[in-house]
């Protein structure tokens, strides 16, 4: 009879739990906004959320299942330590594309984490902590198998993974098959309110854990079922000079959300299901991210420097000279034949005329400040203080102003259109060499070929 009741306890309550219209899932809703694992309940609140308090007068074993040795049927249950202070556990769960976060806030009186985290099969289970169980392919009957992950994880910060173990599952005295040292990564952060192993009175503890899916080898989408075990072991006792395990399990009190205290059968585990639909930001992560956010440095960074381009564009076209600024002897022009300079030319003049003459031998040419001042023999900054005195410009411009007089010239005696003019004479842009045609000229290439035809 008493079996009867247990077994229906555990079937039941997890049901009860749920607040879906499908009663036989607990629905696990998503997150839209990022879980920060730093020990803070604040960002909890609206998540799915369930209690359950440790009132176990004894340990209750699973159904059909024993527990250890001692605490068979015949087992005095007046020789086990019962907890000093009863636990409450509050636990919070959802999840991303990322990850499955949960957030446990235990009520506990008494903190203790004695035990070491040494060994293949550390006993940190025998600190306060928390455990959680999954069965990520909902496909485990009564053993665990390689799809079952047990993370456990201690007020201390000591945290330990276990895996089924297909090896293992064949074994009669494996009651629970399972592996430790698995390389599985997931992230956790704790806080506490009190004091470790010692008498004074403690609060409570947090354990934050984000358990990313991939490393439990998911790919979640909406409606992925598992199953699902939320335990909490209680250890109110030290343990200074007790020697044998059993000695010191009989100080440790461990309880389930169904009020079992033997952790490690998938049939008493609730299932679970994920909800909510991610948005397209949601799905930004990983690779995705990363990619996506190489396509938008790239673009920005090309946006950038067409804006700067049309900035240092815009600043020339401003810069230059209208004609009617630069007297006329300003533009020194020599026939190509010519080998000799006029007369009563002063040092910067002749120099603009030995400019002006490579500028226009070379007309159809790129030509830089850099370019033109290696032609004259002098240093860059020479030539731009020349040009600034001569034409309050620069020698960008003075450039410029050449081959736009040539070009004025080339239009006139009719020998292109308004694009062939431009490409001529080293323009790879047709529209920027009519703005400055425009700002030197003060009409546009056009209106310059009507007015002088």
């Amino acid at each position: 009879m008493q079996k009867a009741i247990t077994f229906l306890m555990i079937v039941c309550l997890p049901l009860l739990l749920c607040a879906s219209a499908d009663s036989s899932f607990i629905e696990i809703p998503f997150s839209h906004h990022p879980i920060i694992i730093d020990g803070d309940p604040a960002e909890w609140e609206t998540f799915y959320k369930v209690e359950f308090s440790d009132t176990l007068q004894k340990l209750h074993n699973a159904p059909d299942r024993t527990l250890m040795s001692f605490y068979d049927e015949t087992y005095d249950y007046t020789k086990t330590w019962l907890p000093l202070s009863r636990n409450n556990v509050e636990v919070w769960i959802c999840w991303d594309v990322l990850n499955l976060y949960f957030l446990f806030q235990v009520t506990d009186g008494h903190l203790f984490a004695q035990m070491k985290n040494l060994g293949k099969y550390p006993d940190i289970h025998l600190n306060d902590g928390i455990e959680i169980y999954l069965d990520t392919k909902s496909d485990s009957k009564n053993l665990m198998d390689i799809n079952d992950y047990q993370f456990a994880v201690d007020v201390s910060g000591k945290s330990i993974v276990f895996r089924g173990d297909r090896d293992q599952i064949e074994s009669d005295t494996m009651a629970a098959p399972k592996e430790s040292g698995q390389n599985v990564y997931f992230e956790y952060k704790i806080e506490f309110l009190g004091s470790l192993n010692d008498s004074t009175t403690d609060s409570s503890y947090i354990i934050e854990i984000a358990i990313p899916f991939a490393a439990i080898g998911l790919k979640p989408t909406t409606g992925t079922i598992m199953h699902l075990d939320l335990c909490n072991n209680d250890m109110d006792y030290p343990l200074d000079g007790v020697v044998t395990y059993e000695e010191k399990a009989k100080r440790y009190w461990p309880f389930n959300w169904t009020g079992i205290s033997d952790f490690g059968y998938p049939e008493t585990w609730a299932p679970i299901r994920l909800t909510g639909t991610p948005g397209w930001l949601d799905d930004f992560s990983g690779n995705k991210a990363r990619n996506w956010l190489m396509v938008y440095l790239l673009s920005l960074a090309g946006s950038v420097l067409i804006i700067l381009l049309l900035i240092i564009r815009m600043r020339r076209i401003r810069k230059m000279p209208s004609k009617q600024e630069v007297p006329a002897s300003k533009v020194l022009f020599v026939d190509r034949q010519k080998t000799q300079y006029p007369p009563n030319l002063t040092l910067n003049q002749e120099l603009l005329q030995k400019a002006s003459g490579f500028i226009t031998l070379n007309s159809g040419e790129t030509i830089n400040s850099e370019m033109l001042a290696r032609e004259l023999g002098v240093s860059i900054r020479k030539l731009q203080r020349i040009t600034h005195e001569e034409i309050s410009s620069t020698p960008t411009n003075y450039i410029y102003m050449v081959k736009l007089n040539l070009a004025a010239e080339f239009l006139k005696n009719k020998k292109g259109n308004v694009s062939e003019t431009a490409y001529e004479f080293g323009f790879s842009d047709p529209g920027y060499f009519s703005k400055l045609f425009k700002k030197h000229f003060g009409v546009s290439p056009v209106e310059y070929l009507e007015r002088e035809g």
